[in-house]
């Protein structure tokens, strides 16, 4: 029975979890029950008691703690958002503080019991924050929870897109960084392939983000792309040009039936400039998992790009001046500023003579710095300005080498003295720097062999994967039968399903 009154109502709240917890910890079917029990009372409870005073004065808020309380807490905030309060509650606000304290707080197994109720709640903080124009006031809170649902990152989740689409608004680059890092693996389970409790532990975390928890809304095939899309722009204007590689080609490789998609075309756009950037050079293909006709669509409509990085590599290759690349980027300056793009080709012209410093390493052991100058700077008599620039290089890592100052106040006098990695400069790798690496690797390796194994484990308990052992199975028969299993293959019903669908 719903409780009529505060009185009957707070007892309830707070019976679950047991406080202070005992010295046996509930098993996994008994936490099950309680928590399930204390939704449905939760549930049936009206909004408007919810939001009533408690008997001593105050609000429920004040008497629950977050940490402990975590489904009353959360359906009390939401009470009071749906009672006319979300246009009235502003950045600052005593029941935006509430919101904030609570994704920081929450208890990360109770909250998987309630994933509609958590979206909505991640849903207010990100409407107040931007009908405020703050976004960056949701960034932080936002990122935060969805790293205490699941500190691995691992499963994708719709909450992924808004937190990355926020940091975008808010140009929040770096922050975005506290989930971006972390390595997507899974796309949420379906509670089929899952048997196990939702608070029970689980190997990995699509083991309770699934579709029956509804931690996540509904994915499309969409939503994943545009958050590889939008991450890969924020590595880029962080100036890391292999992440956002890796993930621009996660995007670029992702499934099509038919051509690419408007989202993979400005993918290749960005990735052949990432490469510039970060090589020096456009590879000959895309990745081998590349869809050929997305391949052959993103480079049609891409020929501008692909030009941009044939002028550049010939001009390194060739030890050209940066004329014919500036006429190049002067010709396409419409073309990058409607893609949006200007400010990466730019850098692209900055690079371009990085790349070309760094390429007299392999012909020349040292250089009048007055010869680098004439070869690369945009003004040859600057030598200043050049000894600047390469000093610039090698702080940055950039370039292994030295300026030798024969004179002290005469530039053009000086000799920059490229060094091999293993003797001195800003590349010397000492043994603990390798040894830290191997380690990182070795680590990053594991936890990869990991969500191998988990979706091994899921893929041989999903109907589909049965059936067709079967068939396998009986196409054996039929082929030790002597008839050609050609035909029996033949006669199987292949379904072209949704990607993301069973997943």
């Amino acid at each position: 029975m719903a409780p009529r009154n505060m009185d009957s109502l707070l007892p309830q709240l707070l019976t679950f979890p047991p406080h202070p917890p005992p010295p046996v910890p509930l098993v996994d079917v008994a936490y099950d029950k309680e928590i399930k029990s204390l939704r449905k009372v939760l549930n049936d409870t009206p909004a408007s008691l919810l939001t009533a005073g408690v008997p001593n004065g105050g609000d429920l808020l004040d008497v629950l703690d977050p940490s402990i309380n975590t489904l009353p807490f959360l359906y009390v905030l939401l009470a009071h958002s749906n009672a006319g309060k979300q246009k009235a509650t502003t950045i600052g606000s005593p029941l935006w503080q509430k919101a904030l304290e609570f994704l920081h707080r929450f208890d990360s197994v109770q909250i998987r019991y309630v994933g509609t109720e958590f979206r909505r709640l991640i849903m207010f903080v990100q409407d107040v924050a931007l009908a405020g124009k703050q976004p960056i006031a949701a960034v932080r809170p936002i990122g935060t929870a969805i790293l205490r649902l699941d500190s691995s990152g691992s499963c994708y989740t719709s909450t992924h897109l808004v937190f990355v689409q926020l940091c975008l608004e808010a140009r929040s680059f770096r922050a975005a960084k506290a989930i971006l890092d972390k390595d997507i693996y899974e796309l949420p389970s379906s509670a089929k392939m899952v048997p196990d409790l939702l608070c029970s532990r689980h190997d990995t975390s699509s083991g309770f983000i699934t579709d029956k928890s509804e931690l996540s809304d509904a994915i499309s095939y969409r939503d994943p792309l545009h958050y590889f899309l939008y991450g890969a722009m924020i590595y880029l204007a962080l100036k890391e040009w292999r992440r956002a590689i890796l993930f621009l080609e996660v995007v670029l490789t992702a499934p099509s039936k038919t051509q690419a998609s408007q989202i993979q075309v400005e993918a290749y756009k960005k990735w052949v400039l990432a490469n510039l950037l970060a090589y020096g050079e456009v590879p000959s293909s895309l990745p081998k998992t590349t869809s050929s006709q997305v391949a052959k669509h993103s480079r049609t409509l891409g020929k501008a790009y692909e030009a941009l990085g044939i002028v550049f590599q010939d001009g390194i290759s060739k030890e050209h001046d940066v004329r014919r690349l500036n006429a190049e980027v002067h010709i396409g300056h419409q073309r990058w500023s409607s893609d949006h793009n200007l400010s990466l080709v730019l850098q692209v012209l900055d690079a371009y003579r990085q790349f070309t410093i760094a390429k007299l390493e392999s012909t020349y052991v040292a250089l009048p710095l007055s010869e680098v100058g004439r070869r690369t700077s945009p003004n040859p008599d600057d030598h200043a300005e050049t000894a600047q620039y390469i000093a610039m290089m090698i702080e940055n890592g950039q370039l292994n080498a030295r300026i030798e100052q024969r004179s002290s106040n005469d530039p053009q006098s000086w000799v920059l003295r490229f060094v091999a990695p293993s003797d001195s400069g800003p590349q010397t790798r000492t043994e603990q720097h390798q040894h830290e690496e191997l380690k990182r690797q070795v680590a990053r390796t594991a936890k990869l062999a990991e969500h191998i194994r988990e979706t091994d484990r899921k893929i041989s308990l999903n109907k589909d994967y049965i059936s067709w052992l079967k068939q396998k199975a009986d196409m054996t028969t039929t082929a030790n039968a002597g008839e050609d299993p050609a035909i029996a293959l033949e006669q199987i019903p292949f379904e072209d399903e949704d990607l993301l669908a069973g997943t």
